[in-house]
């Protein structure tokens, strides 16, 4: 008996199975090379560490397990058998020879693009059938990729959610992770439970760009930095790595894929593999900076054809903003690209609704003249912080980032701020959707005036004025119209002072930017003596 096996656990699945070497140790199980005794067979047993199966409990574990044991793909592992014996709680899976695509990485160049969507298709194809049939993974990895045969194969299919929902609400403070840091989505490293697709496709994500770069992104290496919403910057090369190795169509799919924020993020394993290949054109919702950076880059591709006044034009800018879907912002960004440095960037005036009495939507955007550093950007998002009172959660990626209001409470905003750093400029934008405001306001005092007010009304008009029925017909109307007025009034008051807010808020920034800046360093020129 080789002495990294404990004897107890070999003793207590002698019937079954032989174990004959410890293949790897992890947050949640030790596995094993075993022979399975009754079909001849070699077999990777996992065992499940005894401080967390104690914490389980054995029924509700193998109640839970039996989800995955019910999964049927070319790409996915099979679950042989699952049980306890003296105490441990162990499941079997095929032992695959090919190893893992993690064994593969190391001390290997990265791989170029076609490599990786090659090894990355299949796992979509395993994830999307196992969505299908209502199992999450919640555990991407380059550990649990194999490799039989030449072809990916996904393990540990259902088990993190096994463990997650056996152990219930108070797994985490028992110490074992459920899920990997660095490969976890922001949504599953905070603790949240309510997860969809969207969390496996960010794990997806992360392991392709892994290949293609050679080290994963970095931004959420804790479960307590993702709680705190600590701002943790990438890596600064990480964008002209990605570019130089995968090209501009992987770079924005994988951006897509690994947005933090959950709304953004693309929505299925298929859709990312789709992206990646160029089989299809994403359509969604572009933030100012993103907007912003498109326009950037159409000014740079047509420097490498101007025309003959030098000048960008509006047709090229267009042309490159139709492939992504945001025709319609785009003439107000290519005009704002072309502001002056140091200036305050000419947006329009927020558009007021007539019936609504404000704006649906708030934009204030500054340009400063120069590039504020990397190493300055926690600055800005502490002013950001101290301005707002919001902790709220930061991204990064290549020479941007945003922040956005974390939701909490009775704090409902949909506030983002955006800072672009690129051509000699730095590019703060701050837009906030206010349909929480409006369904607050109206809402509240809708329901509050409109509904539960009209009763009261109708009471003092029956009783005390002993009004007749015809009264009814103009009382209840005007009732009606004055909780409109009321409402509408509000709305146009709150609009404005969070106008004002957020536009001291964007002259701030831009005079931190400012500051920021590195000053320019003065050559001189020394003459040598005659």
């Amino acid at each position: 008996m080789p002495p990294d096996i404990p004897l107890d656990l070999a003793a207590a699945l002698a019937e079954r199975y032989e174990l004959r070497e410890v293949l790897g140790r992890g947050g949640m199980a030790t596995v094993y090379l075993a022979y399975d005794r009754k079909h001849r067979r070699d077999v990777a047993l996992k065992v499940l560490l005894p401080g967390l199966a104690a914490f389980l409990g054995v029924e509700r574990f193998l109640k839970e397990i039996q989800v995955a044991a019910r999964l049927t793909h070319p790409h996915i592992l099979a679950l042989h058998d699952s049980g306890e014996a003296g105490g441990f709680l162990y499941y079997v899976m095929p032992y695959i020879e090919g190893g893992s695509l993690r064994q593969q990485l190391a001390g290997r160049r990265p791989r170029g693009a076609d490599q990786a969507l090659a090894i990355a298709a299949p796992v979509a194809d395993a994830l999307s059938y196992a969505h299908r049939m209502g199992v999450l993974h919640r555990d991407i990895k380059p550990e649990n990729i194999l490799f039989s045969q030449g072809h990916p194969i996904v393990s540990d299919f259902g088990i993190a959610k096994a463990i997650s929902t056996a152990g219930g609400a108070n797994l985490t403070r028992t110490g074992f992770p459920v899920g990997t840091p660095g490969y976890m989505s922001p949504e599953q490293a905070a603790g949240l439970t309510d997860l969809d697709e969207r969390t496996d496709v960010y794990s997806l994500a992360v392991v392709i760009y892994e290949m293609l770069v050679g080290e994963v992104p970095g931004r959420w290496p804790t479960e307590d930095a993702v709680r705190a919403g600590r701002f943790l910057e990438a890596t600064a090369t990480h964008r002209t790595r990605l570019s130089d190795a995968a090209g501009a169509r992987v770079e924005g799919a994988l951006v897509r894929g690994l947005a933090i924020r959950h709304d953004q993020r693309t929505a299925t394993p298929a859709a990312l593999i789709d992206e990646l290949s160029g089989a299809t054109v994403p359509r969604r919702r572009y933030s100012g900076g993103e907007v912003q950076e498109i326009v950037q880059r159409a000014a740079e591709l047509e420097a490498t054809a101007p025309t003959a006044g030098g000048a960008m034009t509006i047709g090229g800018v267009e042309a490159l903003a139709a492939e992504v879907g945001i025709a319609r912002d785009v003439v107000r960004a290519a005009v704002q690209s072309l502001t002056p440095a140091g200036a305050v960037a000419p947006s329009e005036p927020p558009r007021s609704n007539r019936w609504l009495g404000g704006p649906t939507t708030l934009l204030f955007e500054r340009v400063v003249d120069g590039e504020v550093p990397d190493s300055e950007w926690l600055g800005m998002v502490d002013e950001i912080r101290r301005a707002l009172n919001n902790v709220g959660q930061v991204s990064q990626f290549g020479r941007s980032f945003s922040w956005v209001a974390t939701r909490r409470g009775a704090s409902q905003r949909d506030l983002e701020v955006a800072v672009s750093v690129r051509g000699g400029h730095t590019r703060i934008a701050i837009r906030e959707n206010l349909a929480s405001l409006i369904g607050g306001i109206y809402g509240g005092i809708g329901g509050g005036m409109g509904g539960g007010g009209i009763g009261p009304i109708i009471g003092i008009f029956a009783g005390a004025l002993h009004a007749t029925g015809p009264a009814f017909g103009v009382v209840v109307p005007l009732w009606l119209l004055t909780s409109f007025v009321t409402a509408r009034t509000f709305y146009h008051y709150s609009t404005r002072r969070r106008m004002r807010d957020l536009e001291r808020l964007a002259d701030r920034l831009a005079a931190l930017a400012r500051e920021l800046v590195p000053a320019p360093r003065v050559l001189r020129r020394i003459t040598p003596d005659a």
